[in-house]
C-alpha cells in the first residue's frame, strides 16, 4: 500500500521533489532485498527495476539489481550493474574491494582468469588484508605457476613460442611474481628480441631493486646486444651498450673483457688494459684474459722497443711474462731489451728460459753460445737439440777480453761474441745498401764495419729493431 500511494504521489507532480523520489526508490529498494532474502528474485528484480526508474543515481541499487539478477542465473546482465558501481563509487575502498571481489568470481566462474585476476589486484590494492581475496589471489598464483611449469616443458621442447604464450598468460594471472617476467625476457633474448627482453627484465627491478637474478639476466642482455654490434663494427655503440652491461652486473669478468676488445679495436689501448686487467682481478684463472692481457703487453713492448725504449720495453716483456709464462717468444724478446740495455745476466737467463720452452730454438741457442760453455744445458734431455744442429760445445772457444768491449756484467764473454757483432753489423748495411752488401759478399770482401763498431761500443747505446735482431736467419 505504501509503495502504491507514493507512485501515485509521483505521478501528481510534475516536478517531482527529490526527497520524494528518494523515499520512494529507498522504499522500493527495502522491498526488493526482503524478495532476494526470500528468494523472490523475479519479483526482486521488478521492484530494483522501478527503484531506478525513479532514482538512477542511487549507485547501491544498480549492486542489488545485480544480485537479483544473479539470483535468476543471468550472470552476463548483472556484471553490468556491478561494473556502473566500480565506476561511479570512488569513497568507498571497503564496499569497491568487495565488489572487485565478487566480480572476479565471476570471471573466474565464466572462465576469465585475466579478467579475474584484474580485479583481485584492485581488490588488493584497496583492502590488502581481506580474506576473499587472499584466497583468490591464492587460486589464480596457483594456476600462474602451473603455467609457468607449462612454458618450461615448452622450452624444453625447444618450442619458444609456446613457451611466451604460456608465460603471458601466467602474468595476466599473477603480475608481481618476478620469475614470469625474468623467464620471458630470457626467451626474449635468445630470440633476438632485445627490447622485449630488456623491457621484461626493467620490469623486475623496478619491483624489487635487490633482484640480483634480474640485474644479471639484464646485463647478460645488454653484453649480448653489444656483442652483436661489435661483430657489425658498430663499436661506439657496442661500447654503450656494454656500459649498461656493467652497470648492472661489474663483477662479470666476461664483460670487461669484452668492452676492453672494444676499446682495443678503437685504438684505446690503455683503456683495454684496463678492463682486461680488472677481468683478471674478477677470474684470476681464465686463460682466455691472460693471454689478452700477455699480448697487450707485449705489443706495448715492442713498440717501447722499437722506438730505443728499452727500459720500457723490458718492463712490458716482463709483465707479458707474468701473465703467460709458458710463451718463449716473451723470453726472447725481453732478452734483447735487456742486453741492449747491458744487463747481459738477464739476457742469460732469458735464453736460457727459451731453450728449455723450445729445445730448437736456433736463435738462443746461438746467443747462448756467444756468451761461452753451454755443455751443461746441451746435456739436459729436456732441451736436447736437433741431430742435424752441430754441437755447440765442439765449437766453443776460450773467451778473451776484447778491447773495444765493456765488460758490463758477470757473465763470461766469448769471441763468440764479436762474431755476433760483426753479423748483425753486416745485415744492419745489407738493410741501408743491399747491393754493395751484395757484391761485398760474393766477392768475400770484408765490408768496412769500423764506424759501426765505434757506435755500438756500448751497447747500450744501440737501437736495433726487434725485426732485425729476430724475423731473419742468423750465422
Amino acid at each position: 500500500m505504501a509503495i502504491s500511494n507514493f507512485k501515485q504521489a509521483l505521478r501528481l507532480y510534475t516536478n517531482k521533489p527529490a526527497e520524494l523520489k528518494r523515499l520512494t526508490s529507498n522504499l522500493l529498494d527495502a522491498e526488493g532485498l526482503c524478495r532476494v532474502r526470500s528468494k523472490q528474485f523475479a519479483e526482486a528484480v521488478f521492484l530494483f527495476s522501478s527503484a531506478l526508474e525513479v532514482d538512477p543515481s542511487n549507485l547501491y541499487l544498480h549492486v542489488h539489481h545485480s544480485l537479483a539478477l544473479l539470483g535468476q542465473g543471468k550472470t552476463s546482465q548483472a556484471m553490468g550493474g556491478l561494473m556502473t558501481y566500480l565506476e561511479g563509487d570512488s569513497e568507498h575502498p571497503t564496499a569497491r574491494a568487495g565488489i572487485h571481489v565478487l566480480v572476479a568470481k565471476l570471471h573466474k566462474q565464466m572462465k576469465n582468469p585475466t579478467t579475474a585476476a584484474h580485479h583481485i589486484h584492485e581488490a588488493m590494492r584497496l583492502e590488502p588484508n581481506d580474506p576473499e581475496a587472499l584466497l583468490l589471489y591464492t587460486q589464480l598464483k596457483g594456476r600462474a605457476g602451473e603455467l609457468y611449469e607449462e612454458a618450461t616443458d615448452f622450452l624444453l621442447r625447444n618450442e619458444p613460442r609456446k613457451a611466451i604464450n604460456s608465460l603471458n598468460h601466467a602474468i595476466e594471472l599473477d603480475d608481481r611474481d618476478p620469475r614470469f617476467f625474468i623467464r620471458r625476457g630470457v626467451i626474449y633474448r635468445q630470440l633476438g628480441q632485445y627490447n622485449e627482453a630488456v623491457m621484461d627484465l626493467e620490469h623486475v627491478t623496478e619491483l624489487n631493486h635487490d633482484n640480483k637474478d634480474a640485474e644479471r639476466q639484464l646485463a647478460i642482455t645488454y653484453n649480448q646486444l653489444a656483442i652483436e654490434l661489435y661483430a657489425a663494427r658498430d663499436l661506439q655503440r657496442a661500447l654503450s651498450v656494454y656500459n649498461l652491461a656493467l652497470k648492472h652486473d661489474p663483477a662479470s669478468s666476461s664483460v670487461w673483457v669484452n668492452r676492453g676488445d672494444c676499446y682495443r679495436e678503437l685504438q684505446e689501448i690503455g683503456l683495454a688494459l684496463q678492463d682486461y686487467l680488472t677481468a683478471h682481478n674478477l677470474n684470476p684463472k681464465d686463460k682466455d684474459i691472460r693471454i689478452r692481457l700477455s699480448t697487450l703487453f707485449d705489443a706495448r713492448g715492442l713498440t717501447y722497443f722499437d722506438r730505443g725504449m728499452h727500459m720500457e720495453a723490458e718492463t712490458e716483456f716482463s709483465n707479458a711474462i707474468k701473465y703467460l709464462p709458458q710463451v718463449y717468444h716473451y723470453y726472447l724478446h725481453r732478452a734483447s731489451a735487456a742486453y741492449l740495455q747491458g744487463n747481459l745476466k738477464q739476457a742469460f737467463e732469458d735464453y736460457k728460459k727459451v731453450v728449455e720452452l723450445d729445445p730448437t730454438n736456433e736463435i738462443a741457442w746461438a746467443r747462448l753460445q756467444s756468451f761461452g760453455d753451454v755443455s751443461e744445458l746441451a746435456s739436459k734431455p729436456a732441451v736436447a737439440r736437433k741431430s742435424s744442429l752441430p754441437s755447440l760445445k765442439a765449437n766453443q772457444v776460450e773467451p778473451k777480453k776484447l778491447p773495444h768491449v765493456r765488460d758490463r756484467s758477470p757473465v763470461r764473454l766469448s769471441s763468440g761474441e764479436r762474431e755476433f757483432y760483426d753479423d748483425l753489423i753486416a745485415r744492419r748495411t745489407r738493410v741501408r745498401d743491399s747491393l754493395r752488401s751484395q757484391l761485398g759478399y760474393k766477392t768475400d770482401k770484408k765490408l768496412d764495419t769500423r764506424p759501426v763498431d765505434v757506435r755500438f761500443k756500448d751497447t747500450r747505446q744501440g737501437s736495433f729493431t726487434l725485426r732485425e735482431m729476430f724475423l731473419s736467419s742468423f750465422f
